[in-house]
C-alpha cells in the first residue's frame, strides 16, 4: 500500500460541490493501493453544512483537521474588512497548522504523493511548501481555472494570484482540471512548460446502494429540475423564462402538465420577471436539501436542466454528473463552443441548447418524446476518476 498527502480545505460536513472529489477520491484510494493521509481545515469555517454527508470511519481515521479561520470574519473591524485582508483566500490562516501538522503526517508516514486541491490557493501553496521542504512528487488538482483568468470583474489583486500560480505550475509535477478546454488554456498560458504536465481528469458521479437501486416514479405532470445555484453571472435563468413563456403562449404547457422546480431557490429574485412572463404557476422554488436528498429528487425528476453560461465556457459543472446518475434527459442551456457542450453531445440522453428558441424546442421535444436513458455511464464514475488519478500517481513515481 503506497500513501498520498491529500490538503483539501473542505470534507464533510461541509455543503459544497467540491467536497464530493475530495470525499470519494479518498473512499476509492485504497482498492488501488494507495492509502489517503488527509489534511483538512476545522469545521469552524463552513458556513453551510451537510450533516447527513459524514466520511467513512476507515478514511477519517486518517484525517487531521488543521486549525482554519476565516479572515473575513477574524480579522474585520465591525464586520467590515479590506480585500487585501483575505489574499490569496479567506481561509490563510490555515496555512499555518497544516504546514505543521502536515509535516508531522509526513515524518510518520513517508508519503509517496501530495495531492492538493482548489477551491483555495491556500491548499496548493501548502503543498508548495510541503514539496520544496521534503521533496515529494506533487499532483496540484486546480479542478478550474483561475477566477481572474475568465471573469473581467475578477482582476483586482490579479496579480498575486497569478504569481502563486506561476509558482505552483512550475513546481507540481502534474496540474490537473476537470475539462480538456480547462488544461488547453494552461498550456497556452504556460508553452515553456511540457504540455503533458496539464491533465484532464473530469469529475463524476457517485450512487449509494440506495440511490443505485432507485426506480423512477410516474408523475402527475412533467418536472423540469434545476438543482443547484442560480446567480445573475454564469447561471442565469432569463432565456429559460423566456422559453417557457413562449410555450404557455403556443399551449404546449400549464400549470396542469408542467412544473419548473429550482432547489434551492429563492423566489422574490424572479418574482417580478416571473409576472411579467405570466408563468409565476410554472415555477416553484424550494429550500435546500442533503446530497441523497438532492440525487434522489433528481432520479424521480421528468428531466434535468444546467444552466452554464458563455463565461464559464470552459468548465463543466460537477452537478451535471449527479445528473448522468440520474438517468434522466438533460437539458443543458449553455453555448455550442463550450466544455459543458462538449459532455453533453455524447451523451445519448442530452441536448445542449443555446437562446430562447432552442431552449423552447428542446424542451418540447422532451415532453412529446420518451427519451431512452439506459445507456452505460460508468465511464463517469468516481471509481473510474479515482483509476485515472491513480495512473498519474503511479507514473510519477516511477520516474
Amino acid at each position: 500500500m503506497k500513501n498520498v498527502l491529500m490538503v483539501a480545505l473542505e470534507l464533510p460536513p461541509c455543503r459544497s460541490a467540491g467536497v464530493q472529489r475530495t470525499l470519494r477520491f479518498s473512499e476509492y484510494l485504497p482498492r488501488f493501493s494507495w492509502q489517503p493521509h488527509i489534511i483538512s481545515a476545522t469545521d469552524n469555517i463552513y458556513e453551510r453544512r451537510d450533516d447527513t454527508l459524514t466520511i467513512l470511519p476507515e478514511v477519517a481515521k486518517y484525517v487531521v483537521k488543521a486549525k482554519c479561520a476565516d479572515a473575513a470574519k477574524k480579522y474585520a473591524i465591525k464586520g467590515r474588512y479590506f480585500q487585501w485582508m483575505t489574499l490569496p483566500d479567506r481561509y490563510w490562516p490555515w496555512y499555518f497548522d497544516a504546514v505543521k501538522q502536515a509535516s508531522k503526517v509526513i515524518d510518520k508516514e513517508k508519503p509517496d504523493v501530495l495531492w492538493s486541491t482548489y477551491p483555495v490557493l491556500t491548499a496548493h501553496w501548502i503543498a508548495r511548501k510541503l514539496q520544496k521542504k521534503y521533496n515529494i512528487p506533487w499532483v496540484a488538482d486546480f479542478r478550474d481555472p483561475l477566477q481572474c483568468r475568465y471573469d473581467q470583474s475578477a482582476q483586482r489583486y490579479a496579480w498575486l494570484k497569478k504569481w502563486m500560480e506561476r509558482s505552483i505550475i512550475k513546481h507540481a509535477d502534474k496540474v490537473v482540471f476537470t475539462s480538456n478546454r480547462a488544461a488547453a488554456l494552461y498550456r497556452e498560458l504556460y508553452p515553456n512548460q511540457d504540455p503533458n504536465k496539464f491533465i484532464t481528469i473530469e469529475n463524476g458521479y457517485y450512487l449509494s446502494e440506495e440511490l443505485s437501486q432507485s426506480t423512477p416514479l410516474k408523475r402527475e405532470k412533467f418536472q423540469l429540475l434545476y438543482s443547484g445555484s442560480l446567480y445573475a453571472n454564469g447561471r442565469d435563468p432569463k432565456q429559460l423564462f423566456l422559453a417557457l413563456a413562449l410555450l404557455k403562449k403556443q399551449g404546449v404547457i400549464s400549470p396542469d402538465n408542467f412544473i419548473l422546480t429550482f432547489r434551492p431557490g429563492k423566489k422574490d429574485a424572479f418574482q417580478t420577471l416571473l409576472a411579467e412572463l405570466a408563468i409565476s404557476e410554472l415555477v416553484e422554488f424550494l429550500p435546500s436539501t442533503s446530497f441523497d436528498g438532492a440525487v434522489a429528487e433528481m432520479q424521480q425528476s421528468s428531466a434535468t436542466v444546467l444552466i452554464q453560461d458563455d463565461i464559464f465556457h470552459r468548465q463543466i459543472p460537477g452537478k451535471i454528473y449527479d445528473y448522468i446518475s440520474a438517468k434522466r434527459p438533460i437539458l443543458a442551456i449553455t453555448p455550442r463552443n463550450s466544455a459543458t457542450a462538449d459532455l453533453v453531445v455524447d451523451l445519448l440522453f442530452g441536448t445542449s441548447v443555446w437562446g430562447v428558441n432552442e431552449i423552447a424546442t428542446g424542451l418540447k421535444f422532451m415532453l412529446e418524446n420518451n427519451i431512452d436513458c439506459s445507456a452505460d455511464i460508468e465511464q463517469y464514475s468516481r471509481k473510474e476518476k479515482t483509476q485515472e488519478l491513480v495512473n498519474i500517481f503511479n507514473k510519477i513515481i516511477c520516474k
